[in-house]
């Protein structure tokens, strides 16, 4: 069971040790899926299932996602978490993803832990989605599946005025294919002796999102900001990844580089 004194590494080994677990019941609903895609009309479609881990009580969804009728004998699959920190619900996942501590830093493979607020499904859904006949898991698969890659913009004034109000924390935002992701996110390990951010440990990377943004309503000059930010951060992620292969410290395959990986540097 998730518990909330947790750490981010203590809770990405611990939904990590239910993977094999969750495979298995993803490979068991696979046949009854394809037969639901099979008989239904108009896509792109979902089907989703619930699960509870009996060694943890760990509750997960698991969906599957046929974007068109071409799909629906091999539909994308993914799973996510439910979990709760008093009142308030979170969808969680983990991953392994690249991050850079410090601007200048080497690229590193840190475990992940990214949760999604319920304020910002609801978001999702009314600036997005807008279906309110959806239950909250079902608004939880159709953003995961339509968004497993997410390009990190360094929050600007340009962006959103107010991101200054919430410190080094929030530093980032994130560009999906749907929109715009506001988040905080926080490091878990150990801080070098003499201050020294290059020397820290680093054991685990949380990031939250809080709430999401449809670019259609937002102003032009906002947008123009995303989108030179968003080539900003590609032109330093290519830069990265080539000195990082050229080094022989990380090749994108390690990296898996692409659904659900986000490349972040010092927050």
């Amino acid at each position: 069971m998730i518990l909330p004194t947790m750490t981010y590494k203590e809770l990405y080994d611990h939904l990590a040790a239910d993977k094999q677990k969750v495979d298995i019941r993803k490979e068991y609903f696979m046949p009854k899926a394809v037969r639901a895609f099979k008989k239904k009309t108009k896509f792109p479609a979902w089907e989703i299932y619930e699960y509870t881990v009996p060694a943890t009580n760990n509750k997960y969804v698991i969906y599957f996602y046929a974007e068109n009728r071409l799909r629906a004998e091999k539909p994308e699959v993914g799973s996510f978490c439910i979990a709760y920190n008093g009142q308030y619900r979170f969808v969680v996942q983990w991953s392994a993803g690249p991050y850079k501590h410090t601007p200048d830093s080497e690229m590193i493979v840190v475990k992940q832990i990214h949760a999604y607020t319920s304020h910002f499904m609801q978001r999702y859904n009314e600036r997005f989605l807008k279906d309110e006949t959806l239950t909250p898991n079902e608004v939880a698969a159709r953003y995961l599946s339509r968004n497993p890659v997410a390009m990190p913009l360094q929050q600007n004034d340009g962006i959103n005025r107010n991101h200054e109000k919430y410190g080094e924390k929030g530093r980032y935002a994130f560009r999906v294919r749907d929109g715009i992701c506001f988040s905080y996110s926080s490091v878990d390990g150990i801080p070098s002796k003499d201050g020294d951010r290059h020397k820290d440990q680093v054991e685990a990377l949380y990031i939250c999102y809080t709430t999401f943004m449809n670019e259609s309503a937002m102003t032009q000059s906002q947008r123009k900001a995303i989108f030179d930010e968003h080539c900003k951060q590609w032109v330093q992620a290519y830069t990265d990844f080539q000195r990082e292969a050229q080094d022989e410290v990380m090749s994108l395959s390690e990296i898996g580089i692409g659904k659900n990986n986000n490349i972040l540097s010092s927050v």
